[in-house]
């Protein structure tokens, strides 16, 4: 009686003869046909912008055509043209609101000295002669300190034409004898220390004694 011998395999000896079965199958069949996609071009700022999270503007503007640079460079002119503008309208807004608290600080406060006496080379707080008023107004109204004489206000003061005079800036009479100064308070009106009689007081300044004595005005406000 013959003996059978009897083998046993490892399971992995069946895997590893499967796998090589089914590579020389695979080198023996064909090739299967493959169809080819066209390649999509990216343009390099979008691949220098997706690869780095924090792309920086050099990358950017150096993938732009020069029309495209162009067209940035002139957005970023205009922008900055804009900002420009806005600062300068803000300050000249800012300016004009604090030109218009100072002259109607002027007016209100020449308009509270009504009454007050005059006293010769006087200038406050309840005595004036003319320049001494004008010389307290305009020191409380802006914090300038002019000086006390009627010609040298004129000197420090800037040229205003009669039509275009506004409420706080300083009238001057120097014709036919006068020499004389005031604040000018709107509708053809001052507020001046005219002489020892009258004291302070409301005056017209392009009719009557003064009006033919007008000499111009000046602005500090």
């Amino acid at each position: 009686m013959s003996t059978v011998s009897r083998r046993f395999y490892r399971p992995s000896t069946f895997l590893i003869a499967g796998a090589l079965a089914v590579g020389l199958l695979g080198a023996a069949m064909p090739a299967q046909a493959t169809a080819e996609v066209p390649a999509t071009t990216i343009p390099p700022a979008v691949v220098t912008i997706a690869a780095t999270p924090a792309a920086t503007k050099v990358s950017f503007v150096a993938a732009l055509t020069p029309a495209q640079v162009a067209t940035v460079r002139a957005a970023a002119l205009r922008a900055a043209a804009a900002r420009a503008a806005a600062v300068r309208a803000a300050a000249i807004r800012a300016t004009a609101a604090r030109a218009l608290r100072a002259r109607t600080t002027a007016v209100r406060l020449a308009s509270s000295k009504i009454g007050s006496r005059y006293v010769a080379g006087r200038a406050g707080p309840t005595k004036f002669d003319c320049s001494g008023l004008t010389q307290f107004v305009v020191r409380h109204a802006t914090g300038r300190l002019l000086p006390h004489y009627s010609r040298t206000q004129w000197r420090a003061t800037a040229r205003v034409a009669r039509k275009n005079l506004r409420p706080g800036d300083l009238v001057f009479f120097f014709g036919r004898g006068a020499h004389h100064v005031g604040i000018y308070i709107g509708n053809g009106r001052m507020v001046s220390a005219s002489n020892p009689r009258a004291g302070v007081k409301i005056e017209l300044v392009f009719s009557g004694w003064y009006g033919s004595r007008y000499s111009g005005a000046g602005r500090l406000i």
